[in-house]
């Protein structure tokens, strides 16, 4: 009985309860947007690692030697192709092992007139698996093109539009990377969706590899590799890994300890990390968004139950209970925040498909039906928690002084 009492008055009053849930709308929709932006931003961290490598990746970086090494630290050789070929003798369960080196300075790339700046990288065939560039046409960098100090080049889709005319095929074409010809044998597939700046998509359809030895000839006056990445089959194998490429550099760089490790589970873990404060964060917001929600269903039911204290008083006078009027006025405001909740659920709907519209694929928010239960069930405690004093304070009043009242 007290329960229908509850939904018969919200509906007698449908612009004061429309307004009352106005709050709780908005505060459950901030609440499932956030869930859902945060969500595709891991998702988006997550597409990126693996698209470059994986977690299973270990990068090999230069750092300046200690300072008890400094007068000797020239004796280091840096990072060569000689480090490459220890780790891949001397450490088993390095499945891959891959260096590249780039143009100082970035090449220019031109093709009958046209002409476009660019990063120019060097590599093995071993980048091509690690990095998961696809080719689209041709071939990739083979071993023979390294041993042979071939002049050959594999473009980015993003390369070929800006070098080739529409329809020309750019396979056999022969460029000029700073002002050395170099044969066209493989062009990338397109890339649709950038994964961010500097990384990811966007630097896989400007990728423009040729071979490692061949830029070393060409363009550089050193054999030190600018990047050099290990990746192993099984991340539990990377503090062992990790192990035994320290020993093997040590050797490799006479005893010099200018190396340093950077790992995927680290990036992971920081990613990881900052994820949690931003749900905590943005999650914070939309709940104080929620309570202001609850303090106005709660202002209103205070306003509510001056106006209905004779009612109240004939409903006891008639033999209601205390309870059944508890039950009443916690019904009405459960009603309230639920009606609201529902609404922002279908309210977020909207705004996570407008932001999946503007948003690029890969950092594109998500809407998970836990995320809508949470909404739901985060409403229904506001409800409850809004109209507890309320309905306690409604419960407690006289009968026979709410029967006096005008």
């Amino acid at each position: 009985m007290g329960i229908a009492s509850g939904w018969n008055e919200v509906l007698a009053h449908k612009l004061r309860s429309f307004l009352t849930l106005f709050g709780i709308v908005l505060g459950a929709a901030a609440l499932v947007g956030m869930l859902g932006v945060v969500k595709g931003l891991l998702r988006g961290w997550e597409t990126m690692i693996y698209e470059t490598g994986g977690i299973e990746r270990i990068s090999v970086m230069s750092r300046l030697a200690p300072d008890t090494q400094r007068e000797i630290a020239k004796l280091s050789p840096g990072r060569t192709m000689n480090d490459v070929d220890a780790i891949l003798d001397a450490v088993p369960l390095a499945q891959r092992v891959t260096a590249e080196v780039v143009i100082p300075g970035g090449g220019r790339l031109a093709y009958q007139g046209r002409a476009t700046g660019q990063n120019v990288r060097g590599v093995l065939p071993a980048t091509f698996i690690m990095d998961r560039f696809d080719i689209a046409m041709g071939r990739s960098i083979g071993e023979l093109d390294n041993e042979l100090q071939t002049q050959v080049v594999v473009l980015g889709a993003g390369i070929v539009d800006q070098l080739f005319p529409r329809g020309i095929d750019a396979l056999d074409r022969t460029i000029t990377i700073n002002s050395q010809p170099f044969t066209v044998v493989g062009v990338l597939r397109e890339y649709q969706n950038s994964l961010g700046a500097g990384g990811g998509y966007s630097s896989k359809n400007s990728a423009v590899f040729i071979p490692l030895t061949t830029l070393q000839t060409l363009f550089r006056i050193d054999e030190n590799v600018d990047v050099l990445n290990v990746k192993v089959a099984d991340v539990a194998d990377i503090p062992l890994v990790l192990d035994q490429i320290n020993n093997v550099l040590t050797h490799t760089h006479r005893g010099i300890q200018d190396i340093r490790f950077e790992t995927r589970e680290d990036l992971l873990q920081r990613f990881e990390a900052t994820q949690r404060s931003y749900v905590f964060s943005l999650g914070g917001v939309a709940l104080i968004g929620l309570i202001v929600g609850g303090i106005g269903i709660m202002n209103v039911m205070l306003a509510s139950i001056n106006e209905r204290v004779r009612e109240i008083g004939v409903r006891r006078a008639l033999g209601a209970k205390r309870r059944d009027i508890l039950v009443q006025i916690l019904a009405e405001t459960i009603t309230l925040a639920l009606a609201g909740g529902v609404i922002g659920m279908i309210a977020s709907i909207g705004l996570i498909k407008l932001l999946q519209k503007v948003v690029v694929e890969a950092n594109r928010p998500e809407l998970s039906p836990a995320a809508l239960a949470i909404g739901i069930v985060f409403s229904g405690l506001v409800g409850i928690v809004a109209g507890f004093y309320p309905a306690i304070r409604a419960s407690r009043l006289s009968p026979v002084e709410a029967l006096r009242s005008d």
